[in-house]
């Protein structure tokens, strides 16, 4: 069985954004770090569909 060549490297994709979350945030105080934390969900692709499926779940709820 030939062993397939690895394009990606997903650990390495994991480790390098674990290291970018710590240097942005490492000297922030508990409130900044949460704030920073909401800011990157909000602004991320999935807190736009929780966001969308919020309002239309809340549509349906006044229905």
């Amino acid at each position: 069985m030939k062993k397939k060549v690895k394009n990606f490297d997903c650990i390495e994709m994991k480790r390098h954004i674990q290291e970018k979350i710590y240097e942005e945030t490492r000297n922030m105080s508990r409130e900044e770090y949460l704030a920073y934390i909401k800011k990157q969900v909000d602004e991320s692709y999935f807190g736009q569909l929780l966001k969308k499926h919020a309002i239309l779940y809340s549509c349906d709820k006044n229905e």
